[in-house]
């Protein structure tokens, strides 16, 4: 019949031509016999899925799927190359590439040039990162071709967010005050500060120290890992009724912030005098 027919599955994108010679012959008795060539242009199906590869770009690392990125980088920093690519053809080929979801991240065309099927991209911050609000992030890339019907992929990339010393230490009271019987005994417990930093790491780690005037840097000190305020001499209300000074609270971040509070002692009368009369002239 001369039907030509193939033998088996055929892959545009492995063999997109197929050139080969088919012969006619007659059954005479000096049979006779001609040659044509045959050309097969593979027409091509929508049959593959967009590719997305994301790769690490300048000083942002990856590792296992993973990037890290400071809080304080600024906005429309690249985190990431991407490049999609589909290996159909026309229609087919023509990928439109999003992230999905609701995350302060977007792709920007990295060149106008090139052709439909293969593109790059650079995934960028839209906005400024917070550590303390939102530690790490989960992109997912969508890539989806023209095809009908069309297909899809997906990839991810996890970002997280490296903490900055943005943030000084608070302390839970900005001034407090507070009584103290005179005659005690040395080493005597105070008070307690506390103050908290919304850092992490050592940008967390606080060291107490006080800031005292002249006349009282040796009545008081503080345990720089605790807060725990003691006194270092025996008090006397007769001598001197009132103390003031700050406590400073630093991180042990690069630079160290600091936070301070007021601190105010009312030494409290014991009776420890005796009465004396006081004789006119």
């Amino acid at each position: 019949t001369g039907l030509i027919t193939v033998q088996g599955p055929i892959d545009r994108e492995d063999v997109s031509t197929l050139k080969f010679s088919v012969m006619a012959k007659d059954k005479g008795a000096n049979p006779k016999s001609a040659r044509t060539q045959v050309v097969v242009t593979i027409k091509d199906m929508n049959d593959n899925a967009p590719s997305i590869e994301i790769r690490g770009i300048g000083l942002v690392t990856h590792q296992d799927g993973m990037a890290n990125i400071s809080e304080d980088v600024p906005v429309e920093t690249a985190v990431a190359l991407v490049q999609v690519s589909d290996r159909d053809e026309g229609e087919n080929a023509v990928v439109t590439c999003v992230v999905a979801g609701d995350v302060p991240f977007q792709l920007r065309q990295a060149s106008e040039t090139g052709s439909d099927s293969k593109k790059k991209y650079f995934l960028q911050t839209t906005t400024p990162l917070d550590y303390e609000s939102v530690k790490d992030y989960t992109i997912e890339i969508v890539a989806v071709d023209s095809g009908n019907p069309p297909l899809s992929s997906t990839n991810s990339l996890k970002v997280q967010v490296v903490d900055v010393n943005d943030n000084a230490p608070v302390f839970s009271q900005s001034f407090t005050e507070v009584a103290f019987p005179e005659n005690n005994e040395p080493n005597d417990l105070v008070m307690e500060v506390s103050a908290s930093d919304a850092d992490s790491g050592s940008n967390a780690k606080l060291v107490y120290s006080l800031v005292t005037d002249p006349s009282s840097k040796d009545s008081f000190t503080i345990d720089p890992d605790s807060g725990e305020i003691r006194v270092k001499a025996v008090l006397d209300r007769e001598q001197r009724e009132r103390y003031e000074f700050l406590v400073v609270a630093a991180d042990k971040g690069s630079p160290s912030l600091k936070g301070t509070a007021s601190v105010a002692i009312n030494v409290m009368d014991r009776n420890d005098n005796d009465p004396k009369f006081m004789l006119s002239g």
